[in-house]
């Protein structure tokens, strides 16, 4: 056990702001599930049962307001939420951030933020929630609609729901930005990576004027891409004889000077359910903070002068990793960070290792599938393969890359 604690401490002590792990005086990490997310951290119980609740809360009201059932299945999202060294991942500037990392979504925050404040995780879980509900979405809804519905205000105590108050830097792009090319988005199959400002102020303001004084063509728009319909159709069916070309007019009138009025919903369902709570091993929060150090790496190349170096970044992902597999050697989260994330190959004993302690587990049987992919055994892979994919079928987060179960190798 001394042993255990020098070599954790070290650890720690290479590895910047953050604290010593669990065993050695460290914040013990936990993890929470509610109905929708899995949210693991280093947080006080107060802090973490709140971020649970802000985000359950956030999702039964976006889905409200949209129409769909408040109980929707979707899965359950991982979420971290840091309470201590976030500058070590990412710069402070940036409270939030959404990726996807061992196939499913994933949310990282830090403690010190509400879910009002990184915006960009609003927006991203919109994404998530509309694509469950709607699968096609031509590009300019499906930015238009997380745009428009990342400004939800939840007031449980009132029992209302605020929406499309508009931001100073949303109405300032769409008054220099977004103006001249509403006719050419609402065309548009993707996005022009260089032009992505553009398109999201064109997006939004669109999206804006329709919630206002459109709201029955624009649902009947989404109603008919629900059913099956091209975006042609869609359009046709909801907007008749009305040109895109007539639309962009009145769009760019609308932002002229235009009226518009916040969207407020009565709302108040039922408690939520308390979410369950277990403690995390040391090699759990080792493999979680490496997550962190990956994913970290891969958002903060938005702001490169501010975020740590990515082979710094790397360096510490892997001490990490080394550390949860000393203590858990086949740690199941550790090993599918190293090999999908880091590139690192399958160690095929631990791996059947993982499968024979978390028969249940989908990622463990993932790993186990590289693994024989590796050495060549198609039917060992094979029969991976549909045993992960069995495991996770209850869990709508989860995308695996099978359409099928694949032919023998």
């Amino acid at each position: 056990m001394a042993g255990a604690l020098a070599l954790c401490a070290a650890t720690a002590s290479c590895l910047g702001h953050l604290p010593p792990c669990p065993a050695a005086g460290g914040p013990a990490w936990t993890e929470l599930q509610s109905a929708h997310f899995r949210l693991r951290t280093d947080a006080a119980p107060d802090d973490a049962r709140r971020v649970v609740t802000d985000l359950e809360q956030f999702q039964i009201a976006t889905l409200f307001i949209v129409g769909a059932p408040i109980d929707l299945d979707t899965g359950r999202v991982p979420v971290v939420l840091l309470d201590h060294g976030w500058t070590d991942f990412m710069p402070r500037q940036f409270p939030g951030y959404f990726t996807h990392a061992l196939f499913q979504p994933l949310v990282v925050m830090m403690t010190e933020s509400r879910l009002s404040a990184p915006t960009v995780v609003k927006h991203e879980l919109i994404h998530y929630l509309s694509g469950m509900i709607m699968a096609r979405q031509p590009p300019w809804l499906a930015e238009g609609l997380a745009t428009f519905y990342e400004t939800l205000e939840y007031d449980v105590e009132a029992g209302r729901v605020t929406v499309g108050r508009p931001s100073a830097d949303r109405l300032r792009g769409a008054r220099l930005l977004g103006a001249s090319n509403i006719e050419s988005i609402l065309a548009a199959k993707t996005i022009d990576p260089d032009d992505t400002s553009r398109f999201y102020a064109a997006a939004w303001i669109t999206t804006h004027y329709l919630m206002n004084h459109r709201i029955e063509a624009l649902r009947g728009y989404e109603r008919a891409l629900r059913a099956g319909a091209t975006p042609e159709q869609a359009w046709t069916a909801a907007f008749g004889t009305e040109t895109p070309r007539q639309l962009a007019l009145a769009v760019r009138q609308y932002l002229d000077g235009g009226r518009y009025e916040l969207l407020v919903y009565g709302f108040k369902p039922g408690p939520l359910a308390a979410p369950t709570v277990r403690a995390l091993s040391d090699a759990d929060a080792h493999a979680t903070r490496a997550l962190l150090y990956v994913t970290g790496a891969r958002a903060g190349a938005v702001a490169p002068a501010l975020a740590p170096a990515p082979a710094q970044s790397k360096a510490a992902a892997q001490r990490e990793l080394a550390e949860a597999r000393r203590q858990e050697p086949a740690h199941v989260m550790a090993g599918a960070i190293a090999h999908f994330m880091l590139d690192a190959p399958v160690d095929a004993d631990q791996a059947a290792a993982a499968t024979r302690a978390h028969a249940g587990d989908w990622l463990a049987w993932m790993l186990f599938a590289e693994a024989s992919r590796q050495r060549g055994d198609g039917a060992g892979w094979n029969d991976a393969v549909a045993r992960a994919v069995e495991t996770s079928r209850g869990d709508r987060s989860i995308h695996l890359p099978f359409v099928a179960i694949p032919r023998r190798l």
